[in-house]
């Protein structure tokens, strides 16, 4: 049923979450426009520009869900981060603004508004948000990142130890929502060390994509290595690019559990992918 709309929709809320955003906007564009629903299309086409570069495109998205739905608070978020990307801070924060005066418990909305760095966050916006904060059934996700404002805010304030109280809590709660162990941790790295060896690559010099356009920044965390991605950004043929999650996807595709160890089999199945193979890898990311 080429018609079906609301598979259509679900295909590209599928794509989006996995990080396949061109794929997405794809199927979307197929979606028909004269359906009830083409502003929950929109708005999820716009998310999907943002994160392929599109800026302007989604951009004008927004302002026509904005206008059709001024009292959405998520959408007048979405906006903001489209607003702060493209450099229109005044814009960003009053979109910021408008989100947590709709929604005043929309933590990220109160997070992103601190963690734009300019913005001191003043008295009445610390009593909202610790009201915010004792409103029953709060989302896990909204009280963290209600916490790390709260923490950036008394920072500012000159109160370090209510700011440290409140970054502790949110890393606490932040923490029981991710999968993470540092012992596998340790043991991929390990792994990840014993593997790539100078014969490694020796052996397969020449393979892969050979285009020369990407600049790797490679730092120990904390080291400065966004500082320098700015650095560079900051120059008219540089785009410092969304990237984070495209290696982690293709590694997961390619790392099929061994059940018995509890090990992936990345990287050690790169020894058996061909020149061609490296090569696509290369040019899909």
């Amino acid at each position: 049923d080429p018609s079906f709309t609301a598979a259509r929709t679900h295909l590209a809320v599928v794509l989006h979450k996995q990080n396949r955003h061109a794929d997405a906007i794809a199927v979307l564009e197929q979606v028909d426009q004269d359906s009830d629903s083409d502003l929950s299309h929109a708005s999820l086409k716009a998310a999907s520009m943002s994160r392929v570069g599109r800026m302007d495109e989604a951009r004008l998205l927004y302002d026509q869900v904005i206008k059709s739905r001024p009292d959405e608070p998520k959408v007048w978020m979405s906006y903001g981060h489209i607003l702060k990307t493209v450099g229109e801070q005044a814009e960003c924060i009053a979109a910021y603004r408008k989100a947590v005066e709709i929604m005043p418990t929309l933590g990220e909305a109160w997070w992103s508004l601190a963690n734009l760095k300019t913005v001191k966050l003043d008295n009445d916006d610390i009593a909202a948000m610790e009201q915010a904060l004792n409103q029953p059934g709060l989302a896990r996700e909204d009280c963290f990142h209600l916490h790390f404002a709260l923490g950036k805010a008394y920072e500012d304030k000159g109160q370090p130890h209510s700011s440290f109280d409140h970054f502790a809590e949110g890393n606490r709660l932040r923490r029981q929502l991710i999968d993470y162990s540092p012992d596998r941790h340790h043991r991929n790295v390990d792994r990840a060390i014993a593997f790539y060896t100078p014969a490694f690559f020796a052996a397969r010099e020449g393979q892969g994509c050979q285009a020369p356009d990407p600049i790797f920044i490679l730092g120990l965390p904390r080291a400065g290595s966004t500082l320098v991605e700015q650095i560079l950004a900051s120059h008219p043929a540089v785009e410092g690019t969304a990237e984070l999650p495209d290696i982690p996807t293709i590694v997961r595709r390619l790392d099929e559990r061994d059940t018995i160890n509890d090990a992936g089999l990345y990287p050690e199945c790169l020894a058996e992918r061909g020149p061609d193979e490296l090569k696509a890898l290369g040019e899909e990311y």
